[in-house]
């Protein structure tokens, strides 16, 4: 059995408000999709979902673009929860979806294409390591940038 076979592959597509996840197995055949919010609280939803297409012995990948902004809080939710989480850099998965001859966009086309870069790209694609310090800096920049706006008004 080749390594990839004991795998399901879960691309998010990461928003603001909501993330979508499609379900892939090792043969690019979709298995399912969820469309679940973005607040910690709701991805207990996600692994349970996922649970489902889990046969014995198959571990889930999950692939996300953005784990320093608004996949964030779900990559650190999945590596806490010890799942294997995988970065897709957002370049990757644009020019899988731009590889159609009809090229659609919707975020559940977005989170297939994730999902066949995670699968594709598998051995190559870095572990997912949201940097604290990142994002610790960017809500301070925003901050400021708020309270300077305030002031100027």
């Amino acid at each position: 059995m080749h390594y990839k076979q004991k795998h399901i592959y879960i691309g998010v597509d990461l928003h603001k408000k909501t993330h979508t996840a499609v379900v892939i197995n090792c043969w690019n055949e979709k298995l399912g999709e969820i469309t679940f919010e973005n607040k910690p609280a709701a991805f207990d939803e996600l692994i349970t979902y996922v649970k489902q297409f889990k046969s014995r012995g198959m571990t889930p990948v999950y692939g996300l673009e953005d784990v320093g902004g608004y996949g964030r809080s779900l990559a650190v939710y999945l590596l806490e929860n010890k799942q294997q989480v995988k970065e897709v850099n957002s370049a990757l998965s644009y020019a899988e979806r731009q590889s159609y001859p009809t090229t659609q966009k919707s975020d559940s086309w977005d989170a297939e294409c994730v999902a066949r870069i995670l699968l594709n790209k598998l051995d190559i694609l870095p572990e997912a390591n949201p940097q604290d310090v990142y994002w610790t800096i960017g809500q301070l920049v925003t901050r400021r940038n708020g309270l300077v706006k305030g002031l100027i008004s």
